[in-house]
């Protein structure tokens, strides 16, 4: 309170001293600019996304006190001075001046104490960083953080403080350190237990044995976790009655190896085995039995299991939750028969009215503004809660790929009936600097030469939703300079925008036509190197609509191409006339597509479920007096996921497997003209006919069908993941030959690959063999092992 009216008091003196005929001036005045005096070693990029939203809004007192706020919730200053005056420009808009005292920057951060654990392996736990601004509070939670550690290293009895040490140069933070003795578990056994093993129950517990690829540690919060796995084993089993009566602890020293070795020993009752025996709803008017047990997992005369039971629990509220019921009550009562060894539920719900949204409240968005996040959330004040539009908010925010999670929560409102719903959100770094060598993509599939790679991008530009990015490869046959620039909205309407302009230059090898002395034409022999200049500029737009079961997107665009084939006339007659069309002269290619897709993936860059589909048909050929191909191609996409299994055996990891399957047809439909071999279909061995690199030439044709069915499975979840694959596709002269597909026509290619999940290294690194179908059998190529480079592409 002190800080707000000292604030207050400093900008109403700076603004009254002015003169008495402007003492009412800055009132619903807007804000042209908002400056920073006294930045050191705060960037001023990391304020933008705060001060820019505030830019152009009229000058009020909740307004400024709102921009105080959200500064000072950075814990960058200590202190915060502001001034306001006249712009120079425009003298009746309101410039703020704010004056900061920045907290001191951490110099260095040291470990004192430590003896078991390297500095190294602690450096990586916290938080906090050399050159970050020094809050206090942050390294309270680091000082968390490594007693967090060490307990999970089994060394219960550490206790960790800090202390700070200043100068002119900064802050240095030394964390004292006492290790005490490590804890671990010696051995862990079962009393009571007659239905159930203890090998079994040992194999469900989190805590191990000590052992050689074991290190035993024992946490006090893990025992407490495996006590309801225990629980739960039996419960799962129809055992509602069982129960850990005692866990036997004891401790012995062991001086030679400096530990404490624990004997742990679980005092188990069983009790009999129940049946289900059903559920009565009481209370259920809006809607019937039949529409809230729909679905049900635990079946009457069943086994009883209380997960399923939950899970059916869950499920009726979900109904009522979707439906924006939110404030119900739910009471389960449990009816046991002793005699008959049989339990059943009677569930009395109190219905209650519908609940609105009165607030929806973003939290943590320091550089994203506030409505690039609200705009993607297809609900708003005053709307009935809906359990499925909240999901499908949350589907659109991490479809941004801004954002590292999303946490949403419902609170209660000021009413009884209103609800207050917040979007925590973890923001993730946008700006992608890219310097480094790279596989490069090339007109022969065949060979892979390396490349230089510089690439700046910026997917979430001044935090307003855009994108921006400029990228160059150089290698000894190709360089390419490119520009993109996109948005996803125009003003409140989802039309997204996207912009590319882009200049390569290539030296490349074509087949060119030979006479033999006898004046015999080969041409499948003999190739002519030519230089490839190619100038383009493509522009695209879209609208969406997202009703519950999926996304829709509607999509057109232009492009624009000037293209120049260098060589020697007088010496070489290309094969191809797309090379020949434009040679030693800037030609013209025009195209322009029009597509229509559905989304219903749970998320679009590494889906776990969900399906996808697409048609997108592009005529090329816009200028009849100037181009000489004209032709119609279509390009139809299927894609489905299903999660196969999804076995948690940690909070962060768990046994997961995703099934993937990806389908497309791509059709040339050429006019009389006829089409060039370089615009042809063709397996280019990188991203379809994965492995078969060699045969791009051989393939050319006017219909592809291809076919993808990959097995997935995250390692390490938004980082890494292994991969298997089986890829088969077809090539045809001409469409209407598609009739006659067998499979001797198909190339097929399977093997493991490593995917890296990461937006900004969209890397697929595959082992391939080949085989084919020839005289009644399956054989593999005489070369059948290839390595594949490829690339993740995300279909919109």
């Amino acid at each position: 309170m002190h800080r707000r009216f000292s604030v207050i008091f400093v900008i109403l003196v700076s603004l009254f001293s002015v003169s008495a005929e402007e003492d009412v001036w800055y009132w619903n005045r807007p804000i042209s600019k908002i400056e920073f005096n006294g930045l050191k070693n705060v960037k001023k990029s990391d304020l933008t996304g705060i001060t820019s939203s505030f830019i152009d809004e009229p000058f009020t007192e909740d307004l400024y006190n709102d921009i105080l706020d959200k500064l000072y919730s950075l814990d960058y200053f200590e202190d915060i001075v502001p001034y306001a005056k006249h712009n120079n420009i425009a003298k009746n808009d309101v410039l703020l001046v704010f004056e900061v005292t920045e907290r001191p920057v951490i110099k260095s951060i040291e470990f004192r104490g430590n003896k078991k654990i390297r500095n190294g392996e602690l450096r990586e736990q916290i938080k906090a960083k050399t050159n970050d601004i020094f809050i206090e509070s942050k390294i309270l939670l680091d000082e968390r953080i490594i007693r967090n550690y060490y307990l999970s290293k089994g060394y219960t009895n550490s206790t960790v403080s800090h202390e700070v040490e200043s100068n002119d140069e900064g802050i240095t933070v030394i964390f004292n350190i006492n290790e005490g003795n490590s804890t671990v578990i010696k051995s862990i056994d079962f009393t009571g237990n007659s239905i159930v093993s203890a090998k079994a129950l040992k194999g469900k517990l989190e805590l191990k044995e000590i052992g050689l690829f074991r290190d035993g540690a024992y946490q006090p919060s893990t025992l407490e976790k495996d006590k309801l796995v225990i629980l739960n084993y039996y419960r799962e089993r129809g055992y509602a009655d069982a129960g850990i009566l005692d866990v036997k602890i004891e401790s012995q020293e062991n001086p030679e190896k400096q530990r404490d070795e624990l004997s742990i020993t679980f005092v188990i009752q069983e009790g009999p085995q129940y049946k289900y025996a059903g559920i009565k709803i009481t209370g259920n008017k809006v809607f019937t039995d039949e529409e809230l047990l729909n679905g049900q997992k635990l079946k009457e005369g069943a086994i009883f299991n209380e997960t399923k039971f939950r899970e059916d629990i869950s499920a009726i509220t979900s109904v009522y939750s979707q439906n924006g019921y939110m404030m119900n009550e739910y009471k389960p009562v449990p009816v046991k028969d002793t005699d008959r060894h049989e339990i059943s539920y009677t569930l009395s719900i109190t219905e209650r009215s519908r609940s609105h949204i009165e607030n929806i409240i973003i939290k943590d968005n320091n550089k994203t503004k506030e409505y690039v996040i609200r705009r993607e959330i297809p609900i708003t004040p005053g709307d009935v809660f809906s359990q499925s539009k909240i999901i499908n908010g949350l589907r659109n925010l991490m479809n941004l790929r801004y954002f590292s999670n999303i946490v949403p929560d419902v609170i209660q409102g000021s009413e009884e009936n209103l609800v207050n719903l917040i979007f925590s959100v973890e923001e993730q770094n946008t700006n992608m600097l890219v310097f480094g060598f790279a596989f490069s993509g090339t007109t022969d599939p065949g060979t892979i030469p390396i490349s230089l790679q510089l690439k700046y991008e910026n997917s979430n530009l001044l935090g307003e939703g855009r994108s921006f990015s400029v990228s160059t490869n150089i290698s000894n046959t190709t360089q390419t300079a490119e520009l993109n620039y996109g948005q996803n909205w125009i003003g409140d309407m989802p039309i997204a925008l996207s912009s590319s302009l882009s200049l390569s230059h290539s030296t490349t090898t074509g087949l060119t036509n030979y006479w033999t002395p006898s004046l015999s034409l080969v041409q499948n022999k003999y190739y002519m190197t030519y230089q490839n200049w190619n100038l383009q500029l493509g522009t695209g737009v879209s609208r969406r609509w997202t009703p519950d079961y999926a996304i829709l997107t509607v999509a057109s665009g232009i492009s624009n191409s000037l293209t120049n084939n260098i060589y020697d006339q007088a010496l070489n007659v290309p094969v191809d006339s797309g090379i020949s069309m434009y040679a030693n002269r800037w030609g013209v290619s025009n195209s322009i597509y029009a597509s229509f897709s559905v989304d219903n993936r749970d998320y679009n860059y590494y889906p776990s479920r969900g399906w996808f589909g697409s048609e997108r048909l592009t005529w090329y050929g816009l200028l009849p007096a100037v181009e000489k191909e004209f032709f119609l191609k279509s390009d139809t996409k299927l894609e489905g996921y299903l999660t196969l299994l999804n076995i948690p055996f940690t909070e962060k990891w768990g046994l997961k497997l995703i099934l993937a399957d990806i389908a497309q047809f791509t059709g040339l439909f050429p006019t009389a003209s006829g089409i060039s071999s370089s615009n042809k279909l063709y397996v280019d061995g990188m991203f379809n006919g994965r492995g078969w690199t060699d045969i791009a030439k051989s393939t050319r044709g006017q219909a592809l069908l291809s076919n993808k069915l990959e097995l997935r499975m995250p390692v390490v979840p938004g980082i890494i993941g292994v991969d298997g694959f089986f890829d088969m596709i077809a090539v045809k002269p001409t469409v209407s030959e598609m009739s006659k597909l067998g499979l001797p026509d198909f190339y097929f290619s399977f093997g493991p690959g490593i995917r890296f999940l990461l937006p900004q290294l969209p890397l697929n690194l595959l082992f391939s063999w080949k085989f084919r179908y020839d005289n009644g059998a399956f054989k593999f190529e005489d070369d059948p092992f290839q390595f594949v480079l490829s690339f993740n592409i995300v279909n919109y």
